[in-house]
């Protein structure tokens, strides 16, 4: 009975399939664009950063360390200049706001590459998910059709092979890109808690020596 259910939706083909896998491309696409903006501005130019920084300092010009923080889009700007606000307002732990600052820009970089790595490793199924529903149609077709003969077989198997390449076509970028994201993020987070222990800790102790 289940069989017989399952088959009458056999004559829809694959078709629909193609166009889930098509759908799932340009989600993709989507999301390797837009990922790779956001961590080339995260990513920054930390030389050039930590040179203005260092020539602020040797100025003594405080406020312009906080100024020249808070305009980069850089991870590390960004979580240097988090800390040293916690740390001025509230008198927060350096390395527990260094932990926090992060822990919440590493999740903030790795919004929705786990899209990537969930198409990556569900694509080439549902591409041979949709192979095997054509190769189904096609014999199904093939039963229904008394003078039908091994061409309408072929046929139907060549198209349902395309579902498979398409599933891969999916998959690989999204593999691709996923793996070089997480290194790239990974490289964004050392070099951001690097540059924070330099700067924040020069930084709160030239506060502490102008006061006393």
């Amino acid at each position: 009975m289940i069989t017989q259910k399952f088959m009458a939706l056999i004559p829809t083909g694959a078709e629909w399939i193609n166009w889930v896998l098509l759908l799932l491309s340009v989600i993709s696409v989507a999301i390797i664009l837009e990922r790779s903006i956001v961590l080339h501005k995260k990513r920054g130019r930390i030389d050039r950063l930590k040179q203005d920084v260092g020539e602020a300092f040797q100025r003594g010009a405080y406020e312009q360390v906080e100024a020249i923080l808070e305009q980069d889009r850089s991870s590390a700007a960004k979580i240097s200049f988090e800390i040293i606000q916690g740390m001025k307002k509230i008198g927060f732990d350096f390395e527990e706001s260094l932990t926090v600052a992060l822990s919440e820009e590493k999740l903030s970089l790795e919004s929705r590459t786990s899209v990537l790595g969930t198409l990556g490793s569900t694509a080439p199924f549902i591409g041979l998910f949709g192979t095997i529903w054509g190769i189904i149609h096609a014999f199904h077709s093939l039963s229904q059709n008394a003078k039908g003969n091994a061409t309408v077989v072929m046929a139907g198997v060549s198209e349902a092979l395309v579902t498979t390449a398409l599933g891969l076509l999916v998959a690989i970028p999204a593999v691709v890109t996923y793996n070089y994201f997480m290194r790239s993020i990974k490289k964004i987070i050392v070099g951001a808690e690097n540059f924070a222990r330099l700067v924040v800790v020069a930084y709160m102790n030239r506060i502490k020596q102008k006061k006393q």
